[in-house]
This record gives C-alpha cells, sequence and structure tokens, in this order.
C-alpha cells in the first residue's frame, strides 16, 4: 500500500526535527519562523509499505498571512493526504492546539504528536496525554524527536490509524455555540461547488476568512444575510480557547510515575507486539537502525565541530564584535565595493537605452512638454530610478540567507537573548526584529509566535523602527549624493541606530509604561547545526524578496509617482508650471512645511516625498527624482548635514500601510494608532536633536564634543542613582539591597536563635 503523510504544526515545534528522524535525512532545523518555506517530502519504506513523508511549512491556523502558510493550508485541504501528524509543544500546548482543533474540524485522519517531552521531564513534570486523547478521541504520541528514537511508534500507530479510521469521534461542543445550521442553509451549494466541506466552510466564514469567501462567490443577497447575523469573528476564536482551556486543565503536573514506562504503555494498544526480525538477510528493521546509528555517530562529529565554532561566535566578549564587523563587511559589499558598481551599470543603461531614447523620440514627433516630462521624468526616472536599487536588495537578501541557512542567525538570537531578557522581550523577539530587515508587515505578522501577549505587543510596536529593504533607496540616493565616499557607514550607522532606539524604548516600556511590563519570561531554543547554504533556499529567499520590490515599483510605485508628478507639476490657475511653487502640492506641502524647518528641511518638495513615504518608502525617491532631484530637495548652507537628518528622520517615522494594517491584525486599532504616534514623536525628536548637535559640531567641535561628553557621564550618573534609590531596601533574599544587609540579617536572627536555646535550656 501507498500511502501519503503530511506533518503540520506551528513553526518550532520540532516539525523538521521528527521529519529527519523518520526519513534519515538532514533537512535544514531551526528555531527562526519560516524555516520550512515550501514542502519537503521524501518516500520511505516502512513495513512493507511506501510512505509519502512531507514537512509543511509552520502555520498558525488555517486563516492564512504569508506564502508560506497558504502553502500549508493549500495541502491539509488538497484530500490527498492519507493522514496529518499534528505536532505540537509540550511547554506552549494550549496555543499550538488552536491549530490542532481546526484540522479536526476538518474530520481528517489525525495523530496528535507531543514533542519536546524531555523539557517537560527536566522541569520534573509530567503530560497526562490520556486525558488528552480522553476528550479529543484521537491517537497522541508524546515524544522527543531531537533526542529519542522512538518514531517507530508514531509510524505504527498512524498506518494502524489509517487502515481503522472511520471519522473523528471528538465531540467540538464548543461548535454548538455558532450559528452552523444558519450558515450551511446559506451557502452549503456554494461551498458544494467550491469543493469545501459545507460545515467547515461555515466556520470560515464565520471567521471573515477571505480565501474561503473568495472561492464561495456569494451573491449580494447571501453577503446581506449574512451581515445580518452579527460579528463571530472574535467569538469563534473564543469558543475554541475555552474548549482548550477545559481539556488541557491540570493535563501538566508534577511527575509521580515512570513518565516513559506509561508512555509506551499508552501507546502499546496501538500498537501490535514486534516480531523478531529474520537474521537471514538485512530487514527494514535492521536498515532503519543501521541509519540511524550512522547518523548518530555524524551528528557526534558535527557536534565537535559546532562546538568548537561556537566557543568563538558565543564567546561573551566577542559574539557582539564579531556580529558587528560581519554586518559592517556585509554592508561595505553591498553598498560600496560592488553593490555601488552594479547600481551605477543599471542606472547606465537606463539612462542611454530607455530614457534618452523615448524623450528623444516623443520630442521629434513635436510632443507637448508636459508629455515628454511625465514620461522622462515622473515614469522614467521616477519609476525605473528605484528600479536600479534592485542589485543592492539582491545583494543585502543574499548574504541575509547565507547568514540564515548556515544557522548563525539562531545563535544571534541566543547571544542576545540575555539583554533582550533585563528589557522585557526574549530571544524569540530577536527573530521577529531581524525579519524586519526585510520587510516590517512579515516580520510583525510573526510576531504571534510570542507566547507572552504583552511581549509580542512590545515586539510589534518596536519592529518597525528597524529599517526595512524598502528604505535601502531612499539611503542610497541621498547618502549617494552627499557622503560618496563613506556611504556604506552611513547606511549601516542608520541600521544600528534604528536597532538602538528600538531597544531605548523598550527599555522605557519596561521601566515606566505599566502596561507593557513584561512578566518572567521563558526562552527555550534547540540550537541548530552549522552547514552548508543551500543554493535552492538562498535563491527561494532572494527570488521571492526580488519579485515583491519588482512587483511594488511596477504597481505602487508607479501609480503613486505619475499621481505626485502631477500634482507638483500643474497648479489651479496656470496649468503646467513645471515644477513651479504655484503647483497644487507646494501649496498643500507649504502648510506643513514649516514644521520640518528646526530640522533643516522645511521645503515642500522634501515634505511631499515623507507623506508619499506612508503608503510605500520606494515612493519616497521616486518623489525625489520627480521633484527635481537630491539637489533641489536639500539646498543651503548646511544641505549635507540637512540631507543627513533627513535620513534619520526617514528611519524612524511611520511605517507603510502594509506594516501599519498588520499590526492591526495582530494587536488591534489602538495599539497600532500608539506605535504610530510614537514613531513619529520619536523621529521627530531623534531628528532634531541630531540636526541641533550637528549644527553646534559644525560651529564649534570641540565645545560640542565636551558637552556630548558630559550630558553623557550626567545620564549615567542619574541612571545609576535612580536604580539605587529604587533598590533600597531590597535584594534578592528580600532583606536589604546589599551582600552587607544580608550579613546583618544573618546575624540578628543567628542571635535571636541563641537567646531561644538560652532560655529553654
Amino acid at each position: 500500500m501507498e500511502y501519503t503523510i503530511s506533518l503540520a504544526g506551528n513553526p518550532n515545534v520540532g516539525k523538521t526535527s521528527l521529519y529527519n528522524r523518520i526519513t534519515h535525512s538532514l533537512e535544514h532545523v531551526g528555531n527562526w519562523h519560516g524555516v520550512t518555506v515550501s514542502e519537503v517530502s521524501k518516500t520511505i519504506m516502512y513495513d512493507h509499505h511506501t510512505v509519502n513523508m512531507v514537512d509543511l511549512p509552520g502555520l498558525y491556523s488555517l486563516t492564512i498571512y504569508s506564502m508560506e502558510e497558504g502553502i500549508t493550508r493549500d495541502n491539509v485541504l488538497s484530500g490527498k493526504n492519507d493522514l496529518i501528524v499534528s505536532v505540537c509543544e509540550v511547554n506552549n500546548l494550549s496555543r499550538n492546539l488552536y491549530l490542532t482543533l481546526q484540522l479536526l474540524e476538518l474530520n481528517v485522519p489525525l495523530v496528535l504528536v507531543i514533542n519536546m517531552m524531555d523539557e517537560l521531564k527536566k522541569q520534573g513534570k509530567v503530560l497526562n496525554y490520556r486525558k488528552l486523547e480522553s476528550y479529543l478521541k484521537i491517537p497522541i504520541i508524546p515524544m522527543s524527536a531531537k533526542y529519542h528514537s522512538d518514531v517507530h511508534l508514531l509510524m505504527d500507530v498512524s498506518l494502524d490509524y489509517i487502515r481503522h479510521f472511520r471519522g473523528n469521534k471528538v465531540k467540538l461542543t464548543y461548535l454548538d455555540k455558532l450559528p452552523l445550521q444558519d450558515v450551511m442553509s446559506i451557502i452549503s451549494a456554494n461551498a458544494s461547488n467550491a469543493g469545501l466541506q459545507p460545515r467547515w466552510a461555515a466556520i470560515k466564514v464565520l471567521e471573515k476568512d477571505e480565501f474561503v469567501l473568495e472561492k464561495l462567490a456569494l451573491n449580494d443577497d447571501q453577503k446581506k444575510a449574512l451581515e445580518a447575523m452579527g460579528d463571530w469573528q472574535s467569538k469563534v476564536a473564543q469558543a475554541r480557547y475555552e474548549f482548550i482551556d477545559m481539556i488541557t486543565e491540570g493535563a501538566v503536573s508534577k511527575a509521580v510515575v515512570d513518565e516513559h514506562r506509561e508512555m509506551h504503555e499508552h501507546v502499546s494498544h496501538h500498537v501490535p507486539l514486534e516480531t523478531e526480525p529474520d537474521k537471514s538477510e538485512e530487514t527494514l528493521y535492521d536498515k532503519h537502525k543501521r541509519y540511524h546509528d550512522q547518523y548518530k555517530n555524524n551528528s557526534k562529529l558535527y557536534m565537535q565541530a559546532y562546538s568548537r565554532i561556537d566557543k568563538v561566535v558565543l564567546n561573551k566578549y566577542l559574539a557582539l564584535p564579531i556580529f558587528l564587523a560581519l554586518m559592517c563587511l556585509i554592508f561595505f559589499v553591498t553598498f560600496g565595493l560592488i553593490g555601488n558598481w552594479l547600481s551605477n551599470l543599471l542606472d547606465f543603461l537606463i539612462t542611454k537605452f530607455i530614457y534618452k531614447p523615448v524623450t528623444n523620440g516623443l520630442t521629434s514627433i513635436n510632443s507637448p512638454l508636459w508629455i515628454v516630462n511625465l514620461v522622462g521624468e515622473g515614469v522614467i526616472l521616477g519609476v525605473l530610478g528605484v528600479l536600479k536599487f534592485l542589485p543592492q536588495v539582491v545583494l543585502l537578501f543574499f548574504f541575509l540567507a547565507l547568514m540564515e541557512d548556515s544557522g548563525y542567525i539562531s545563535r544571534v538570537a541566543f547571544m542576545t537573548d540575555g539583554l533582550f531578557r533585563k528589557i522585557g522581550l526574549s530571544g524569540r523577539s530577536v527573530f521577529t526584529m531581524l525579519m524586519g530587515f526585510g520587510c516590517s508587515a512579515t516580520a510583525v505578522l510573526t510576531a504571534r509566535g510570542l507566547e507572552d501577549d504583552t511581549m509580542r505587543k512590545k515586539t510589534v510596536i518596536l519592529t518597525p523602527f528597524m529599517s526595512c529593504s524598502a528604505r535601502l533607496p531612499v539611503y542610497t540616493v541621498v547618502a549617494g549624493a552627499f557622503f560618496a565616499s563613506g556611504k556604506f557607514l552611513v547606511i549601516f550607522g542608520l541600521y544600528i541606530l534604528g536597532a538602538a532606539v528600538s531597544l531605548l524604548l523598550a527599555v522605557i516600556f519596561e521601566k515606566w509604561v505599566k502596561n507593557l511590563k513584561s512578566g518572567k519570561l521563558s526562552f527555550i531554543m534547540e540550537m541548530p547545526p552549522y552547514r552548508i547554504p543551500t543554493f535552492e533556499r538562498v535563491m527561494q529567499i532572494i527570488f521571492h524578496n526580488a519579485k515583491v520590490f519588482i512587483v511594488k515599483v511596477g504597481t505602487v510605485v508607479f501609480a503613486l509617482n505619475v499621481i505626485v508628478w502631477i500634482l507638483s507639476n500643474f497648479s489651479f490657475t496656470q496649468g503646467y508650471t513645471a515644477g513651479g511653487e504655484n503647483s497644487i502640492l507646494a501649496l498643500f506641502s507649504g502648510f506643513i512645511a514649516p514644521v520640518f524647518t528646526p530640522l533643516g528641511f522645511g521645503n515642500w518638495r522634501a515634505v511631499t516625498s515623507l507623506l508619499s513615504g506612508f503608503v510605500a518608502k520606494e515612493v519616497v525617491v521616486s518623489s525625489i527624482e520627480s521633484l527635481g532631484g537630491v539637489g533641489a530637495v536639500f539646498t543651503g548652507e548646511y544641505a549635507s548635514l540637512s540631507a543627513l537628518t533627513f535620513l534619520v528622520y526617514t528611519l524612524l517615522y511611520i511605517p507603510c500601510i502594509a506594516t501599519f494594517s498588520a499590526e492591526i491584525k495582530e494587536v488591534g486599532v489602538k495599539w497600532a494608532l500608539f506605535g504610530l504616534v510614537l514613531q513619529l514623536a520619536v523621529a521627530y525628536v531623534v531628528a532634531l536633536l541630531f540636526h541641533t548637535a550637528g549644527l553646534a559640531f559644525i560651529i564649534n567641535p570641540g565645545i560640542t564634543v565636551g558637552v556630548i561628553v558630559v550630558a553623557l557621564i550626567a545620564v549615567v550618573c542619574v541612571a545609576v542613582l535612580i536604580n539605587r534609590i529604587k533598590n533600597r531596601g531590597k535584594c534578592s533574599c528580600g532583606c536589604g539591597s546589599c551582600s552587607y544587609s544580608c550579613a546583618k540579617r544573618d546575624k540578628k536572627s543567628g542571635e535571636k536563635d541563641s537567646d531561644k536555646d538560652g532560655k529553654n535550656k
């Protein structure tokens, strides 16, 4: 017989580790979000059956928000699986079971694996999986995919369950609270035509799942009937979590029995006893054992090499300098050594073979001047002028992909976990914030994997301060115009500034914002092995991000840039003004421009560029090009300082509309608006301080440096004083603020005990 078994679950629960154990593969393992970005499959022989094992990208629910999650849902809904293995992490069981319930709603053959039992055992606890199985009515296999070789139990149970599956017997009582029958009466015909289960489709309609609603193709009357039922989106999620809380109550407790023995007793009623293998020839059992022993021996050799490398890259004193030096080298190559040359080459080709032929052609046929300028400046230089930075974007993602695929990124999370924990975050937040270097919107969506609600809010609010790839063209154009020789240092400094501001805000949140103070945080990570980055994986990352960049340039940037050019070159009374001060946009932006005068770029062209950036940051560059170039935007005696201040403000101010929408999805409108206002305020304050300090340094460098040093010393002294006042009368034992207090307490306690003993005698 031939079977297909797919592994599904949240990111970072050990699916790929389990897949490697079953298939004896060495697929990429890591504990940052999105390690598996496509289906990975391998066909094996097990117990005389052909089994196609599929490792799916992680997802949190069947309501998708990313390309990777869409791959998993398409697989689950395809009907090609004979069985789905839902993998959960024992330390985050409640959150993981949310997806398991959604799979049960589909009524597909399902086996639940509760992974990382070794971590639970270290804590002296045990999982009552018998109780969970009594509720869910599906086989449950507790295991540790990383260390234990009991995967044959899972395979035996799975194959046995496939053969005897007659539908899931679990009673999902929370569905009784939902108006499913009413919804099904409206959409049942549409669901059948779309190839969807009517009940499941009804649940997704109540959740307002855009994918399902599009497939159903409802008419206006059906939509009105559904709207009349009210908003059930949050109620569905609440009902699921209430059911999860009920079945998991008391599931984890202090160990009172031999867990390993009980686990084998638990699965024994699913699995027939194994017979002795035939010694006359190598059986399948022998092959599996040999492969496993070989893999184990190789792993030992690998781990010895890994530990030697980790002694250097995770060194207490060397880890951070190595990381910063590596990032500096990447920026030097991307924006200086190679990237700048490639960008200039592409710019030359665009100008020589597109801009000049097109504009000359339009001029030769006596086209109106505004048509020539619209096509030449508004479209070619504005839109294609952004496209010339594609080589630098590709290079940056190439290096980031190498770091990720080699296993180094997870070590960055590990080495920063201690610092992040002190400011109310954890190493898991690092994954989200590092993803912000690519796309802030995608990074924000991955924050849903953070268990602590407060930590998740802080991570979502702080991630947009990390410089995304959409800002790269802005940095390159402006810095290249004023700081050509040190452009990569300027860009590297901006990335460091964004990270520093986000960490400083995290400290402020943890110390003084009551609603954003985190409780006790835990961070368990499975360190992935070092490996040579695969060509396929690196190309996947590069192609995906390059595609997103090109599509955005060809759609959003193009449309908005044409609008900006028209508004900046036409007036209400004079018609075409060729970018005059009387244009429509100049009049509108002129009202706002004085606000930015203290920052050094209080002119309508700079303000217009910033306003367009709310749609997409790439539009800032195209707007600058359409409005006359960098030289027209930044003028005056201190133009270079104004340009640098502009970059600082661009780094920190409002995110694009896609990121803002993602924030609303993750933390709600209130916190998203808080983050928006915070970014505007922080950007203005930091840019003002930067511009003021820059002016002072230009006028009198010596005094300025002295003032800055004195100010930093004063800040440190005040911080130390506040900390001492805050901790007065406190220490780890609760008796005082220093070891002297502890000793004094112990002395007094000893004297009292002596007096008591004397009296007793």
